[in-house]
């Protein structure tokens, strides 16, 4: 299933970097070397292996690769947005070191935009409803942050009489935030999808 999945964001992955042409070009330094992500609270292995002008993704069973990352999806979500998170306490590193350090310079450089890869592969018709009931879910999250989390902890107090250790609590309150960077990172790329289809009607 996880294959199915990776294969249309290898396609657009390497989409965009072709026109990103500096991104591109700066591929060629890791040819021929390859990352295996483990996400560790989905139990998920993902192998991506480099090319001289392209990135494949692949499901990764006991592959050994020049670098391992293991890290939850939360810290990996927020590495996608945040290069400098990869070292992080929340990501471990295993590998080639060195090699992490170029790829979290090249990721600084490369601006992957979701928003105009979706609207590449379900056109513009269907690319700005869509867009447009992203925007309004991650507004409401957004608006109503404070409420969620007052009634996720009323539920934890009363309702299942379970209350969390400090450690616990404080995860769940970094997840939040992480959501609502993630929101206005996705209300930014919305606005410029939305531009983008305006000039182009």
């Amino acid at each position: 299933m996880i294959s199915v999945l990776l294969k249309p964001l290898e396609i657009a992955l390497n989409h965009a970097l072709r026109f990103d042409l500096e991104s591109h070009v700066q591929l060629q330094q890791f040819a021929d070397r390859s990352i295996r992500i483990d996400i560790t609270n989905l139990n998920i292995a993902i192998l991506a292996r480099f090319t001289d002008d392209r990135i494949l993704l692949d499901t990764a069973g006991d592959d050994i690769a020049d670098l391992m990352i293991k890290a939850d999806s939360f810290a990996l979500l927020k590495l996608l947005n945040q290069p400098d998170s990869l070292f992080s306490n929340q990501i471990k590193i295993l590998g080639d070191v060195q090699f992490a350090k170029q790829l979290q310079d090249w990721q600084q450089h490369f601006d992957f935009d979701w928003e105009q890869q979706l609207a590449r592969f379900t056109g513009d018709t269907l690319a700005y409803p869509l867009a447009q009931s992203l925007r309004r879910g991650f507004d409401w999250l957004n608006y109503n942050r404070s409420e969620f989390e007052q009634s996720v902890a009323e539920y934890l107090r009363e309702e299942s009489h379970y209350l969390p250790d400090k450690s616990q609590t404080q995860r769940f309150m970094q997840n939040v935030d992480l959501l609502r960077a993630d929101t206005e990172r996705v209300e930014a790329r919305i606005k410029r999808l939305q531009n983008l289809i305006e000039k182009n009607t």
